[in-house]
């Protein structure tokens, strides 16, 4: 058993050690010698014979074989003539051992392999059954082939062989189809693609490509064709082997590659399309006098790319002006000569050397007038029609029963198509008969009545009223005429004595007071004329502020009635008080600012920009708040605070209001100065001049305060010191019950002494509060605040707290510094807590345990 096991891992180990060697020839190719090279053989080859071929002869390979290498001879053929390599193999040779000795190798027993065929090139054409040659070395090696297999579109296919006598060639029918195929010669396969398509002949016609050629294939899915730069596959309309019917309308002169691809399979060459121009119209018939600018439409008007083209109208060179399009050529026609005549002139198109086929003939035109319109409320006319011309071209007019015609110029016209003129009519005519004079030509009669207009004022009414004049044209003196007037709220407005001047292009007549816009309505015979005008707009505008709100505005043409006069003013619109003597007041809000922009309106007419009305209110004082006697922030009321204004100052007598601020257009605020007492004057002061249009204003300082006290005793007296708010030097006195308190000291608004003189003592003011009186230029204070004999008083007593004019700053609080003891508790407290934290985590430790 062990040996057996020992046996087996050797024989296992010996397989990983040891390789097994096979035995046989291997063959290669050199040039046009077949080389044979032995492994592990007995035999070598002497000769190869090639027989049975019905066509070629039998040949014959003979080999010579290098045998000094032991069991592995190498025996290369002679030079072999490939065209013909064809038939049934016989391979002859000898033992190594018996060398003389010739004998018959079969090459399955023997293990010898053929030559499979190489370079083998072969196209199928996609016609069914259709021969094609196919090339190659040693296609009949071996072989008597009469057919061979492929495989098409998945399936097997039997392809028919024709040889020849030369075996590198043979014919082999196409099984039908595009693409590619798989063939097959023994254990070998290859694949070819079926033949590229040839075009032959190609035909345009009536919208329609006709391809003619080889290799082309019935489903038109496959098929891919490239006119030039296009894909115009999608417009296959059928095929088959041989054509292909296309859908399309070219869009360029050219000569162009046609592409064709099958399956994948394309041209090897391209197939080049000439396709020429085809003009098929001319937009219009330019004056033979002046030329003119023409459109050729029709297709294939300009190349697939840059080209060079050319337009020929008879003898007529028409020099091309613009970028062409495929539909559109446009070309410069030079005047008409005699030598080269004016009618059905042929055009030629040359498109890089590409005429058109087609005959397109052209003639120059005449003068043709279709339409006449005048310019509603102008003496402006314009001519519709065609091969008008242009600034050369005369306008000519017989107007009523004169023989004469009057030229007029031309003043508008079509630069590109020639189609109008326009041209303006004497406001004088009346029914013309109108033509148009080319230079050459004269064209149609045009009658031509037109129609009477009014367009504007000679000049704008005064509000006043006064005689207008009408400005127009037409006017027909001898027919009936009447005027009627509407202002802005339907009212009838009076304009009398209507004429109509005989020059038939003005009319006056009366007009009434008024303002604000007016709609007129004029009719003359059965013709009836709308014009809009305004009266005058305010204007000589002059702007003066009576009173702290009181405007007035003085000019012209403000109208006959305050109720129609606006004024607009920072974003207010406010309405007039009144209107006297061409001037107009105005109540004026307090929030408006000093300076000020205004426009004013009469009937929603506002002046214009030459009379701009800039209104410079002067800021006005109303109210003061009181202040404090060691001066304070004070409020101040008024109207018409402009913050950009820095020219305020308000005075306190002869002291100044510091640190003026205005906060709105109605609030200023500042610092009153130091001071006492009621009634202080005010001024207020624009641009260093006193207000004059400001009432009289007062500044009051609060009246003084009396809060605490010191003490002194009776009998000696001394000085006092009273507490409180509000205290000044001015006229200030001071008395304790009924004596006077002297030599008077001021040391700030809350703090002031004063001297007790000494007195007999009285029992009946022991533990008494007696009143003190403080009187600070005429505002009295009393308090019963001191006390004899009170030692307790005389510990300072701290200032009254008066109201801050700014929040002050508050410091964060603090924490206070700990105290030694206070230290020594909380390191112990701090110790304690981790001792009881220790403890804790042991005993948890030890249950867990």
């Amino acid at each position: 058993m062990l040996i057996n096991k020992i046996l087996i891992l050797f024989f296992i180990l010996s397989l990983t050690i040891f390789k097994i060697v096979d035995a046989g020839y291997t063959l290669s190719v050199k040039g046009k010698k077949l080389i044979y090279t032995g492994a592990n053989v007995d035999f070598k080859i002497n000769e190869i014979l090639l027989t049975s071929q019905k066509i070629l002869p039998d040949y014959s390979i003979p080999f010579t074989c290098d045998t000094s290498v032991a069991n592995s001879p190498v025996c290369t053929s002679i030079d072999m003539d490939f065209t013909k390599l064809a038939g049934k193999v016989l391979v002859k040779g000898a033992n190594l051992k018996t060398p003389t000795i010739s004998i018959t190798l079969d090459i399955g027993t023997y293990q010898i392999p053929l030559p499979l065929p190489t370079e083998v090139k072969w196209e199928p054409p996609t016609m069914a059954g259709t021969a094609a040659l196919m090339t190659g070395d040693f296609l009949l090696f071996g072989e008597d082939v009469t057919t061979l297999p492929g495989i098409y579109n998945s399936k097997p296919v039997s392809l028919g062989v024709s040889s020849n006598t030369d075996a590198t060639k043979i014919m082999v029918k196409s099984p039908g189809g595009y693409g590619s195929m798989k063939v097959t010669f023994g254990k070998l396969s290859f694949s070819v693609n079926f033949s590229s398509p040839v075009v032959s002949s190609v035909a345009i016609t009536n919208n329609q490509i006709s391809i003619s050629g080889q290799n082309f294939w019935i489903d038109k899915k496959v098929i891919s064709v490239k006119l030039g730069e296009d894909d115009i596959s999608a417009s296959i309309t059928s095929s088959d082997t041989s054509k292909i019917l296309i859908s399309y309308e070219p869009k360029y002169s050219s000569n162009s590659s046609l592409l064709i691809s099958v399956g994948g399979n394309a041209q090897t060459l391209p197939y080049y399309v000439t396709i020429p121009s085809y003009p098929q119209a001319i937009d219009k018939s330019v004056s033979k006098g002046t030329g003119g600018l023409i459109t050729i439409s029709g297709k294939c008007l300009k190349g697939s790319g840059p080209s060079v083209t050319s337009v020929l109208v008879g003898a007529y060179t028409c020099d091309v002006v613009g970028a062409q399009i495929s539909t559109e050529i446009m070309c410069q026609l030079p005047p008409a000569t005699k030598e080269n005549g004016a009618k059905d002139l042929k055009v030629v198109i040359t498109i890089d050397g590409i005429k058109n086929t087609n005959q397109l003939l052209y003639s120059y035109g005449i003068p043709q007038i279709t339409k006449i319109d005048q310019k509603a409320g102008t003496s402006l006319f314009t001519i519709t029609g065609s091969n008008l011309g242009k600034a050369d071209s005369v306008i000519r007019v017989v107007t009523g029963n004169s023989p004469t015609p009057s030229d007029l110029s031309v003043v508008g016209f079509d630069d590109e198509k020639e189609s109008y003129l326009t041209f303006n009519l004497p406001t004088s005519s009346s029914k013309s008969a109108v033509t148009v004079f080319d230079g050459q030509d004269t064209s149609n009669n045009f009658d031509l009545t037109p129609t009477p207009y009014i367009s504007s004022l000679k000049a704008l009414p005064s509000t006043d009223g006064q005689e207008i004049s009408f400005v127009g044209g037409y006017l027909d003196s001898t027919a009936k005429a009447t005027i009627s007037l509407l202002d802005a709220r339907n009212q009838s407005v009076d304009c009398l004595d209507f004429l109509i001047n005989t020059d038939s292009s003005s009319a006056t007549c009366k007009l009434a007071p008024g303002c604000g816009s007016i709609k007129s309505t004029i009719v003359i015979g059965e013709s009836s004329i709308q014009l809009g005008f305004n009266y005058q707009s305010p204007s000589s505008l002059v702007a003066k502020q009576m009173s702290d709100n009181k405007l007035q505005i003085s000019g012209k043409n403000l109208g006959p009635n305050s109720k129609y006069i606006k004024l607009e003013i920072n974003g207010n619109e406010l309405s007039a008080s009144s209107l006297e003597n061409d001037t107009v007041s105005f109540d004026l809000p307090s929030s408006l600012l000093s300076d000020s922009y205004a426009t004013i309106s009469v009937d929603g007419i506002k002046n214009s920009d030459s009379d701009q009305l800039d209104i410079q209110l002067q800021p006005v004082v109303k109210s003061i708040t009181p202040s404090q006697t060691s001066g304070s922030i004070v409020t101040v009321k008024g109207s018409f605070f402009n913050k950009k204004d820095t020219t305020l100052k308000i005075m306190v007598g002869n002291k100044s209001c510091d640190s003026l601020t205005i906060v709105d257009t109605q609030t200023l605020t500042c610092s009153a100065p130091q001071g006492s007492g009621l009634k202080n004057a005010v001024s207020f002061m624009v641009k260093d001049t006193e207000s004059k249009l400001s009432s009289p204003l007062f500044l009051d300082y609060s009246p003084p305060t009396i809060m605490s006290s010191t003490s002194v005793k009776q009998a000696e007296g001394g000085q006092v010191t009273i507490y409180g708010t509000n205290f000044e030097n001015t006229l200030i006195t001071v008395n304790v019950g009924n004596k006077s308190c002297n030599d008077v000291s001021v040391i700030d608004s809350t703090k002031l002494t004063c001297s007790i003189s000494k007195s007999t003592v009285d029992s009946s003011l022991a533990n008494k509060k007696l009143s003190v009186n403080v009187t600070v230029n005429g505002q009295s204070a009393n308090g019963e605040v001191f006390e004899y004999d009170n030692e307790a008083l005389n510990t300072e007593t701290p200032k009254p707290t008066l109201a801050p004019t700014k929040k002050p700053t508050e410091k964060p609080t603090e924490k206070p510094t700990p105290s030694p003891i206070e230290k020594h508790i909380e390191n112990s407290s701090s110790n304690i807590s981790n001792s009881l934290i220790l403890i804790f985590s042991l005993l948890l430790l030890i249950q867990i345990i």
